[in-house]
């Protein structure tokens, strides 16, 4: 009797047991739904919102990507945002032009204005301004790939790109698999992160874009004032008031100088890529493409990154021309900081006009024989 009631014993606890996992197992699968439900619902309530933005920098993403329709477009980071006129362009050469140029970016934001405006239509001329440093491969650029996650579900033209912030210097590949990096294949013991590439072979960015909310991260302020606050550009360009100090300008001056001067220093691929592709899309649409380096307060010089841009604009057959050797700009009366400010950016671009003017748009005159 005793054996019998104890058999009985264990066969509930077992039942209890088998009970108690099922019921986390319920309860956790319940929950993970529940979180990707309120993931979802939640996402898009701020997809709502981020495209009801009128102002500031996502709404500007958003009508460049989707709306903007200028016979010139003018490309650039910081430095094309500021130190080029678009009014200017426009009066001068009789057709409609527009800044596109983006705070922060490199050649990935540009790439992708590229790839949406050919989708819709054919600009006449795009004008590029790329500063060498920019082309180096840093962290920060892809971390700064942020700015193209709103668009990752609706545009699948940026997809690609906006995906290279998961995988770097890493080797390419279909999927979410990423390959370790060259270096890291061939000199495992000695480059920096190797373990990590050979036992995290994934694209991480590409599992996280599966949640809407994440493509909006920390934005949420940011849309807010995009929709409330009314901010104004002259056709995308954001001129500088004031002038720049004697102080000041030899600070950035001895900046830029130790920046130029870094060592290890390693000419991007992606980016050489990006910009290849941009230049080869363009001009096989027939598109003029102009490649320029506006004034700084110290002049570029000849390095890796400087050579492969020449190499590339040779290789599509498009002017290339550095204005930071141009000395007549040398004048801290045309600076605010490393920018210039709106007198300076005035000059240069009604220069700069000319320059096309004579490259692209002068008729050809008939030799009579």
């Amino acid at each position: 009797m005793q054996v019998s009631l104890s058999i009985s014993n264990s066969k509930t606890e077992t039942k209890v047991q088998s009970n108690g996992k099922w019921k986390l197992l319920r309860n956790g699968l319940l929950f993970l739904a529940t979180l990707i439900l309120f993931d979802q619902l939640i996402g898009e309530m701020i997809h709502y919102l981020y495209f009801k933005q009128k102002a500031g920098p996502g709404a500007e993403t958003t009508f460049t990507f989707t709306k903007m329709n200028e016979d010139a477009i003018i490309l650039g980071s910081s430095r094309g945002r500021r130190n080029y006129n678009p009014n200017i362009i426009a009066d001068s050469l009789k057709i409609s032009c527009y800044n596109a140029g983006h705070d922060g970016q490199t050649i990935f934001y540009e790439q992708a204005i590229i790839r949406m405006a050919l989708s819709r239509y054919t600009p006449q001329l795009v004008i590029i301004d790329l500063n060498p440093e920019e082309m180096y491969y840093k962290d920060i650029h892809y971390d700064r790939l942020n700015v193209l996650a709103p668009y990752y579900g609706d545009e699948s033209e940026v997809r690609d790109i906006y995906l290279l912030k998961g995988i770097r210097d890493r080797n390419k590949s279909d999927g979410v698999v990423v390959y370790p990096s060259s270096e890291a294949a061939q000199n495992f013991w000695m480059t920096h992160g190797a373990m990590e590439e050979w036992s995290l072979p994934v694209n991480y960015e590409k599992v996280k874009m599966s949640s809407k909310i994440y493509r909006f991260n920390s934005s949420i302020l940011d849309i807010m004032a995009g929709i409330y606050k009314n901010r104004k550009s002259e056709s995308g360009f954001k001129p500088l008031k004031g002038v720049i100090t004697e102080q000041k300008a030899q600070e950035l001056i001895r900046e830029n100088a130790e920046l130029r001067n870094q060592e290890g220093k390693v000419v991007d691929n992606n980016k050489i890529q990006g910009l290849e592709e941009m230049l080869s899309n363009l001009t096989s649409k027939g598109t003029k493409v102009y490649v320029t380096m506006s004034p700084a307060l110290a002049p570029f010089s000849m390095e890796p990154s400087y050579e492969a841009i020449i190499n590339v604009c040779k290789r599509y057959n498009v002017p290339f021309k550095d204005y930071s050797q141009d000395m007549s700009y040398n004048h801290l009366s045309y600076f605010f900081d490393n920018h210039m400010n709106k007198d300076g950016a005035n000059l240069f671009t009604s220069r700069l006009a000319s320059d096309i003017k004579k490259t692209f748009f002068t008729p050809t005159v008939a030799v009579l024989k």
